[in-house]
């Protein structure tokens, strides 16, 4: 009688992509030959996001893939709104981000519009200057006239 085969494991290390958006930061995980139900995803107390996956090899019964990756969520991360999808051998998840308002004279204004306020103001600043430069040059030139 032969004694058992135990099983080996090959962990291995997955390759993730970030895309990382004003509103939203979304990882790929690629994973080919994994299904959905040999994932599993979970979100520590701490605000780390852990993702393992393992699945049986396609040429050896007794031995398995693994992996685990772990990714602190940035600060501005929703934890409650991140959503996953698997689908192609990919693992998307998107992570959604809390949009802060910044404080300044004109009121509160989201990040998003702020660059587009301070536009505005250069826009009106110059122009400003170009009415005072006009009015000084008109009345200079008069004054000089008149002498």
């Amino acid at each position: 009688m032969q004694p058992p085969m135990e099983t080996s494991y090959e962990d291995f290390e997955p390759f993730c992509k970030w895309r990382r958006e004003h509103k939203c930061d979304t990882l790929e995980v690629h994973l080919p030959g994994f299904k959905r139900q040999q994932l599993k995803v979970q979100l520590s107390s701490s605000g780390v996001l852990n993702i393992t996956g393992e699945r049986q090899s396609d040429e050896d019964k007794m031995k398995r893939s693994r992996f685990r990756k772990e990714f602190p969520l940035s600060e501005n991360c929703q934890p409650n709104q991140i959503h996953a999808k698997f689908s192609n051998g990919i693992l998307y998840l998107a992570m959604p981000k809390e949009i802060s308002n910044i404080s300044g004279a004109g009121g509160n204004v989201s990040s998003g519009n702020r660059n587009k306020k301070i536009a505005m103001e250069i826009i009106v600043a110059i122009s400003l200057a170009m009415a005072a430069g006009a009015y000084v040059i008109k009345y200079c030139q008069c004054s000089h006239l008149w002498n």
